[in-house]
């Protein structure tokens, strides 16, 4: 089984990048022969990329020729290369790319997934965005839906989502979620590690953010309510962790920050990857995640992973999972439900700990790598028997 993955391929791009790749070892680890073609930035530094010699499949970069707010991914070359690859079929990860369009005429089967796309949300939050999306639909995107074989989404939230606007397309759909190579969150660290690295914390009740700094993640929300914590207790302390999504979201919000007089209450540490992103989730008390629209969140997959106890939006995709498992806070988009959510979990630590085991079980049950590999194979499976028949058929007509 040959498939040509579609994908942006490099660390900048944040948790997706690290659930693909954890994904796509694991495919070839149980036999799928896996070629990545990824589009990169114009003068991307390629000493950022040595980590694929170590990776069991191949990937091949091809340079953007256009700035990505005019089209993702642009290139011609993608036209070539794709029309040049032998596979079984191609996976998609993004609709809104240009390889998305140069996949639509190379006459091979494909699928496409849309990793939270049209959550209704993020769909009509912005209004200049939403006009685009909906531009490129009425052109485009809605054939390439249409040829799709199948239709990936992460989440049962997802699926009723895009039912809203795409209904016609329900038989296409097939729901498998992210998954998690587990066995990397085995380690011994705890929150000494997390204070040698940043000794301000000590005896700090670190409350930590990790994700993208976009406006989509709440932090409008999650400043102010942690301003009203700091205010009643000094001990308190926000750790943010991410890079600024590229539109200079990031200096709003250490605006904010300046305003509500929290400079020395907050920290921001950039990106972090690795040991040291697995130090802020162990060393931190609480997980913290307001956003207005989110599909499968890896950053609270993880945090549940890692066992700590997790606040999270009722906008976040596996909501309803959390709540069915009673495996963490779900709250409102509004700084006072944030606030409660928050101050709730510290004064019911041993209630929080229940539901961070329950949140360990509900990682173990849904977002293992392994259960999740084998459902993408059978889906695989299931595509290439599909476009098997239907060539059959052709030839026949």
């Amino acid at each position: 089984m040959k498939i040509l993955h579609l994908i942006g391929f490099y660390p900048e791009i944040g948790g997706p990048f690290s659930v693909i790749k954890e994904l796509l070892i694991k495919l070839s680890q149980k036999g799928v022969s896996i070629k990545v073609l990824s589009p990169i930035p114009k003068n991307y530094d390629k000493g950022k990329l040595s980590f694929i010699k170590e990776l069991p499949f191949e990937v091949e970069y091809i340079e953007e020729q256009l700035p990505r707010f005019i089209m993702p991914s642009f290139s011609l070359k993608f036209i070539d290369k794709i029309r040049q690859e032998e596979t079984d079929l191609i996976h998609i990860a993004m609709l809104f790319d240009f390889y998305s369009i140069a996949t639509y005429f190379s006459k091979k089967p494909y699928l496409v997934s849309l990793h939270g796309t049209f959550m209704k949300e993020k769909f009509n939050l912005r209004k200049f965005k939403k006009l685009k999306k909906n531009f490129y639909m009425s052109i485009i995107g809605k054939k390439i839906l249409k040829k799709a074989k199948f239709i990936h989404l992460l989440t049962q939230e997802e699926k009723e989502h895009f039912l809203e606007f795409y209904p016609e397309f329900e038989s296409k759909i097939r729901v498998i979620p992210n998954g998690l190579d587990l066995s990397q969150f085995e380690v011994n660290l705890n929150k000494s590690d997390l204070i040698k690295k940043y000794p301000h914390l000590k005896d700090k009740k670190i409350i930590l953010f990790l994700s993208r700094i976009n406006w989509i993640k709440g932090l409008d929300i999650l400043i102010p309510a942690f301003a009203k914590l700091y205010k009643e207790d000094k001990n308190f302390h926000l750790l943010i962790v991410g890079k600024d999504d590229g539109d200079g979201y990031e200096k709003k919000v250490k605006q904010w920050v300046n305003n509500y007089g929290l400079l020395d209450a907050v920290t921001f540490t950039g990106l972090l990857t690795g040991k040291d992103k697995l130090m802020a989730f162990y060393g931190s008390d609480i997980f913290v995640l307001p956003s207005y629209s989110e599909g499968l969140s890896t950053a609270v997959i993880e945090a549940m992973a890692c066992g700590i106890p997790i606040v999270v939006s009722d906008k976040v995709g596996i909501s309803k999972e959390i709540m069915q498992y009673n495996a963490g806070t779900v709250v409102k988009t509004n700084v006072d439900d944030v606030y409660n959510g928050i101050k709730n979990v510290f004064q019911n630590l041993d209630k929080a700990k229940d539901m961070a085991l329950n949140a360990k079980k509900m990682v173990h049950d849904l977002y293992d790598i392994n259960k999740v590999a084998d459902e993408m194979i059978k889906m695989y499976e299931e595509l290439i028997d599909k476009s098997l028949i239907s060539n059959r058929l052709c030839k026949n007509l």
